[in-house]
């Protein structure tokens, strides 16, 4: 057997379909993970005479937010170059990321909830606004999290990842 003949050293990506499909949803993931960290950023540093989140919650999104958008972004520069994330790996990360996702949705809804039965309304009541907005954006993106982990699953159970 010549070395022309032997294959073995060839890497497959398994089907392109289920490759280009994971590809799309990381981009929706990246665009939806941008629009939640730019929505919290106002109600999160600007608030001086009310608090609008509570510096926990505040923390924990800065870091759910981040450390996804850093992850996404480079898991979508390796598809480009050609090198993808072993399925099993990718799943890790997607269950990690809907989990976030759901506690930061929780904390920021009852943050809003806490802040808009106290009776006191500020002329001002935009800041409340984009917290109700990236509570609203986040469930949508834990969604999108979760359709990721069960596609993930299921294109690699089925071989066609590698």
């Amino acid at each position: 057997m010549s070395p022309a003949d032997d294959n073995s050293f060839a890497t497959t990506n398994g089907n392109k379909k289920a490759t280009y499909t994971l590809i799309c949803i990381k981009i929706v993931e990246l665009c939806l993970l941008i629009c939640c960290l730019g929505l919290i950023d106002e109600p999160a540093t600007n608030s001086h005479l009310r608090v609008f989140i509570t510096p926990r919650v505040m923390a924990l999104c800065y870091v759910t937010f981040g450390a996804l958008v850093i992850y996404t972004a480079i898991y979508l520069i390796m598809t480009l170059f050609g090198d993808m994330t072993p399925w099993r790996t990718a799943t890790l990360w997607a269950l990690v990321g809907f989990v976030l996702y759901i506690a930061v949705t929780a904390l920021l809804f009852r943050d809003w909830s806490t802040t808009k039965d106290r009776n006191y309304w500020h002329p001002n009541m935009h800041r409340l606004d984009l917290v109700m907005a990236t509570a609203s954006i986040s469930l949508v993106t834990a969604l999108v999290y979760l359709l990721d982990v069960l596609l993930t699953i299921r294109f690699g159970v089925h071989g066609d990842l590698e």
